[in-house]
């Protein structure tokens, strides 16, 4: 006999929830090609702003689709790959790992994720499970919401900031099956290949139809292993990206 869902349900709550997604508002970090967003006010319940005396409040949002903790598809990059609508929900749940490189960026911050970040991971917490999410925890999201410190420019207006190699992204899409990767920066590149105007490793993994969680917030609070991870996001038809709400359930 199967277990009844409310058991199921009782055991989730009884789980520690983290949020791993920033709210987004204009002036938040974001890829320096993009437009800010523009916010207004079409109703509220004041007489004088929006409608006189509407009796409810309603936003207008204009923004990028990659605007702050958002997802990629393939589409994104990759002409005829998948769009937004076509992830199935079965992907939007899945084991989360977290490899934590953040001693690696206090000693250079222009890291890229290599193997061997996967190779010490896997000695200590296993082997990376088929199907998973694998999160990279650079410690950037401690410079939120302040998008100078994000880009870290030099006295050129270079970027500095750390992101994935692509060996390590070959590895965890070929060899361990990977769905979707994360990471807590503003791109998947460092961000001197970006200020370059280079993508190998964001072209790498949408490339191989995975997607990807960018500007992702709170990885520090999640075990690098055991956890589930919930990547939800709006269901536009054909969509190149959209805001996300990401979440960890860890037992």
């Amino acid at each position: 006999m199967s277990r009844p869902l409310t058991d199921l349900l009782a055991e989730l709550r009884a789980c520690t929830w983290v949020d791993l997604t920033h709210a987004f508002e204009p002036g938040i970090p974001h890829y320096v090609g993009f437009p800010d967003e523009e916010r207004t006010t079409l109703f509220h319940f004041d007489e004088g702003v929006g409608t006189d005396g509407s009796g409810f409040l309603a936003h207008r949002y204009s923004h990028i689709g990659q605007w702050g903790t958002h997802m990629d598809p393939p589409a994104h990059f990759i002409r005829g790959g998948r769009f937004q609508d076509e992830v199935p929900v079965t992907e939007m749940i899945l084991p989360l790992v977290v490899l934590d490189a953040r001693d690696r960026v206090a000693a250079d911050v222009d890291y890229a994720a290599d193997t061997a970040l996967i190779s010490e991971h896997e000695a200590v917490h296993g082997r990376i499970p088929d199907g998973a999410f694998v999160a990279l925890l650079t410690g950037w999201a401690e410079r939120w919401p302040d998008a100078d410190a994000m880009q870290n420019r030099d006295a050129a207006g270079g970027a500095h900031y750390p992101g994935w190699g692509v060996d390590a992204l070959e590895l965890l899409v070929h060899e361990r099956g990977i769905t979707a990767i994360g990471h807590d920066t503003t791109d998947t590149d460092p961000g001197a290949l970006v200020s370059a105007g280079t993508y190998p490793a964001e072209t790498c993994i949408l490339a191989a139809d995975r997607w990807q969680i960018e500007l992702l917030a709170n990885l520090d609070q999640v075990p690098p292993a055991g956890a589930l991870v919930v990547a939800t996001w709006p269901k536009p038809r054909e969509g190149s990206g959209f805001p996300a709400r990401v979440f960890a359930i860890v037992p």
